[in-house]
C-alpha cells in the first residue's frame, strides 16, 4: 500500500513541522492511505505496539480526526475494526471552535486578572500531576524514564516535543496547540503548560524541572530549558522571548 509524504496540509490540527509528533504520524498516515488501516497495520508502519496504536487511533476518533469502521467480511472469526482520517476542511470547523473558546476564555482571564501567572502555574501543576499515572510506593525511574513518559504524555497532547541534550537539556515544542492564544496571552497560556510538564515531572519524582521557557523561538516553536528541581517550590517559570538573532537560529534542525 502505497503512502505518500508529499503536500502536508497544516489545517491548525497536526502541527506544521516535520516534528509532528506521533498522532501527527497516524493522522497522515490515514489520510494518505488508498483504504482504511488496522490496528496492526498502523502499529507496524510507525514502529509501536499494537496497543499504543489503538490509545492513538481511538484518541483520533474522538478528537474528530479519524473515524471507525467494522471491517465488511464473509469469512469467519472476529472482523477487524479499520480506521480512516478525516480530510482537513471536515476537521477545520471543529478546530476553529475549539480555538474560538481557548481564546475567549484566555482573554478573559488576562483581562480581569493581570497578575495570573501564578495561579496558572498553580492550576497546570495539579493537571500536570493529575494527567501522569502515579508510580508505585518506592517505585523509581531513571531521568532518561521520566523523560520518555514525559515526552509521550506532551506528544499525546499535540505539543509534538523533542528532548535534546545540547548545548544544555532542554525540550523542544514544535507544535503550541493554542500558538495565536498564547502569543497573546504568554502568562496564561505558557505558565499552564509549564505547570502541567513540572507537575508531570514532580509526579515522577524526577530531580528536574522546567526553568525557563522561551516563547516562539521559531514558526510554533518553543523551548523549555530544564535545570535541577529548586529546593523552594516553583510559583511560576521565568518566559524570556527571543530576540531576532534568536528567532533566525534553526532550531528544528537535527541535532548532530
Amino acid at each position: 500500500m502505497a503512502v505518500h509524504t508529499a503536500n502536508r496540509v497544516y489545517d491548525g490540527t497536526t502541527g506544521g513541522t516535520d516534528h509532528g509528533g506521533r498522532r501527527t504520524h497516524i493522522i497522515q498516515l490515514l489520510r494518505d492511505a488508498k483504504e482504511p488501516l488496522s490496528t496492526a497495520d498502523v502499529a507496524d508502519k510507525v514502529g509501536i505496539h499494537v496497543n499504543t496504536a489503538r490509545f492513538h487511533l481511538e484518541s483520533l476518533v474522538d478528537a474528530g480526526l479519524a473515524t471507525r469502521e467494522t471491517e465488511v467480511s464473509n469469512q469467519p472469526g472476529r472482523r477487524r475494526i479499520l480506521y480512516s482520517g478525516t480530510l482537513p476542511n471536515q476537521t477545520h470547523e471543529r478546530a476553529q471552535g475549539y480555538r474560538l473558546l481557548a481564546e475567549i476564555l484566555t482573554s478573559t482571564i488576562a483581562t480581569r486578572y493581570p497578575e495570573v501567572a501564578e495561579d496558572m502555574y498553580a492550576v497546570g501543576t495539579e493537571w500536570g500531576r493529575y494527567l501522569t499515572s502515579r508510580p508505585a510506593p518506592y517505585e523509581t525511574f531513571n531521568e532518561a524514564e521520566i523523560a520518555e513518559r514525559v515526552v509521550d504524555k506532551l506528544d499525546a497532547l499535540w505539543f509534538a516535543p523533542e528532548l535534546r541534550q545540547n548545548p544544555k537539556p532542554h525540550l523542544l515544542l514544535h507544535n503550541c496547540p493554542f500558538v495565536s492564544t498564547a502569543a497573546q496571552s504568554p502568562q496564561v497560556v505558557c505558565q499552564l503548560h509549564c505547570g502541567m510538564i513540572n507537575g508531570s515531572l514532580a509526579e515522577l519524582r524526577s530531580a528536574q524541572r522546567v526553568v525557563e521557557l522561551n516563547p516562539h523561538v521559531g514558526p510554533h516553536v518553543c523551548r523549555g530549558w530544564l535545570g535541577p528541581a529548586p529546593e523552594e517550590p516553583m510559583t511560576e517559570v521565568p518566559l524570556v522571548f527571543p530576540t531576532p538573532a534568536d528567532q533566525a537560529d534553526n532550531v528544528t534542525s537535527t541535532p548532530a
